[in-house]
């Protein structure tokens, strides 16, 4: 707390203290304000600050002529940036001036203070600064909680505000931007974001997805000469429309995406052999080794198949069954001609779901759960161990993993058991149950796919163990996979100089799905060696991306695009 209560104007001889020397360097302009007197309420927990301008003139806001008539004075009230627990007010005796031009339409206006308090103000410049700069960051209703604990006293809709009125900062021309689409809402309506790839700022939010919008902005800016995009025919357009002398240059992540869902589509017609390779990596990872468990003696009730269990395997059934249908739907509304988007209306499905499904030159296999141990894993070390020393009951091993923190049911640790009481029966290490590369039903194509993606040097050995095991017994999987590790290598190399003789490789290789993959590339021949060349890439942009997503959540989905691209392009 400041010392002494009230402090009045007419006693000069306290003006001169020391303490209104010292409370005058808090001012929010030493060279336009002084301190005449201050008064602390505690009652209201705030401090009063009396000052008065030391300009002797001042120019017409409308003819800039200076005066120093003065025609009355009057007291403004403004908060300022508080002091500890103590919210400040300024008390700013301002004076009125006639204009001296006879010809100026105004003939009385009031003192600017511009380096203090903006005209018709309520807040002192830097405090609305303070408060903009949190509801950039924070919104509207998070930046007045906070705002609050400041003692800056606001409220959601203030900070809004002057989140919109907040200056743009100025960027420099661009000259090497990246363009990616964002969703207002998945799946329906999208817009446009456009980043500066050699500082990573956003330059713009569009509206809209759609290459009016796109070749418009980029004719506006002339100074564009390299666009990074994903491999989106519709910016394609838009780029060559608005900035067609520019280098398009795809991403390389959505390359090899792209690959990868080739991959899972070779290996969704491949299921037996994905759960034979798994069957052999148990095997070779047995001997590895070197333990192989027996089957120990159970009780009868063991050998029963629980009730839960076949009801469980009966509704799998009917969902296989429900897919099988939906597959055969597909392909004979397909073959009748009927367009895509239809399908996908008539029978409830996403495109890309119907896109995958026409893929396919066999129903989907049923499909066999994947994570179910997943909450075990961190405990599969000790019940693994229990097992060799030959405490088999489920029940007495989830009352032990109940002790070191383990909070799920009882059902996950039985399920697990069984599974390593069946391993024993095959004569398989118990430790062939922890990886889905390992387990009797095999890995699903799409782990397998992100799997072949992965360089050698990152792969789990049991991941690596399963994919020689597959491409040993396979020559054509053998095959794609030395077809699409050749690919990799361009990406990662960046040899966008042998793309061209790649893309004869796999579509000479008989392989339907890289020799589709393949064809598509051919149709954007010159946007991928240039992403395959140079060091541009799109991963700015998807990061912006999802911090775009974080600020439209913290908006509740109620923020407009305005809003959106003022909080995007004032941070960095």
């Amino acid at each position: 707390m400041l010392p002494g209560n009230t402090v009045h104007e007419e006693e000069p001889a306290f003006i001169s203290t020391p303490v209104l020397a010292l409370l005058a360097r808090f001012l929010p302009d030493m060279t336009t304000l002084a301190l005449e007197a201050w008064h602390v309420d505690d009652a209201a927990a705030q401090i009063i600050l009396d000052t008065i301008s030391t300009h002797s003139h001042d120019s017409c806001p409308l003819c800039h002529v200076q005066t120093t008539r003065v025609h009355s004075r009057y007291t403004r009230t403004v908060a300022d940036v508080p002091w500890g627990a103590y919210a400040v007010r300024l008390h700013l005796r301002v004076r009125k001036f006639f204009c001296d031009n006879p010809t100026c339409p105004r003939q009385i206006f009031t003192e600017r203070l511009p380096a203090v308090v903006a005209p018709w103000a309520r807040r002192t410049l830097r405090l609305a600064q303070h408060l903009s700069a949190l509801g950039i960051a924070l919104g509207g209703q998070a930046g007045a909680r906070l705002a609050a604990r400041f003692q800056w006293r606001t409220s959601p809709d203030t900070l809004l505000r002057l989140v919109q009125a907040a200056p743009v900062p100025d960027t420099p021309a661009p000259h090497i931007i990246g363009v990616d689409e964002w969703a207002w809402r998945r799946g329906q309506r999208y817009g446009t974001i456009l980043v500066n790839l050699e500082d990573h700022r956003v330059l713009d939010l569009l509206p809209e997805r759609s290459v009016e919008s796109l070749a418009a902005w980029l004719a506006q800016h002339p100074s564009v000469t390299i666009v990074c995009r994903d491999r989106s025919a519709l910016y394609a357009d838009g780029i060559q429309r608005g900035a067609p002398e520019a280098v398009q240059v795809v991403d390389r992540f959505h390359l090899v995406q792209n690959l990868r869902e080739a991959v899972e589509a070779l290996l969704h017609d491949q299921q037996p052999a994905l759960q034979a390779a798994a069957v052999r990596t148990a095997q070779a990872l047995t001997q590895q080794i070197g333990a192989v468990v027996g089957p120990p003696m159970y009780r009868g009730r063991h050998h029963s198949v629980p009730v839960r269990q076949q009801q469980l395997e009966t509704a799998q059934q009917q969902r296989h069954a429900t897919w099988v249908a939906t597959y055969e739907a597909v392909h004979a509304l397909r073959t009748q001609g009927t367009p895509i988007t239809t399908i996908a209306q008539q029978l409830g499905l996403s495109r890309p779901t119907v896109y995958r499904l026409l893929r396919r030159t066999a129903p989907p296999p049923p499909r066999s759960p994947q994570r179910s141990g997943q909450v075990l894993r961190p405990y599969m070390t000790y019940l693994i161990r229990r097992w060799r020393e030959g405490c088999t009951d489920s029940m007495q091993l989830w009352r032990e993993l109940r002790e070191q923190g383990y909070i799920y049911s009882a059902r996950t640790v039985s399920r697990f058991i069984t599974r390593l009481r069946r391993a024993g029966e095959a004569g398989l290490a118990p430790e062939t149950q922890t990886s889905p590369y390992t387990r009797p039903q095999g890995p699903s194509a799409r782990a397998v796919s992100f799997t072949w993606m992965c360089p050698e040097a990152k792969r789990a050995p049991e991941a690596q163990l399963y994919v020689e095991q597959l491409t040993q017994s396979n020559p054509a999987l053998a095959q794609a996979y030395m077809v699409s590790q050749a690919f990799l290598t361009l990406v990662r190399e960046r040899r966008g100089g042998a793309l061209t003789s790649w893309i004869t490789e796999a579509t000479m290789s008989g392989i339907a799905a890289l020799a589709r993959f393949a064809q598509g590339l051919q149709e954007d021949l010159a946007a991928i060696t240039a992403g395959l060349t140079l060091p541009w890439s799109n991963g700015p942009v998807e990061g912006q991306v999802n911090r775009l997503k974080l600020l439209k959540r913290q908006g509740y989905g109620r923020a407009d695009v305005g809003l959106l691209r003022q909080r995007m392009m004032q941070v960095a």
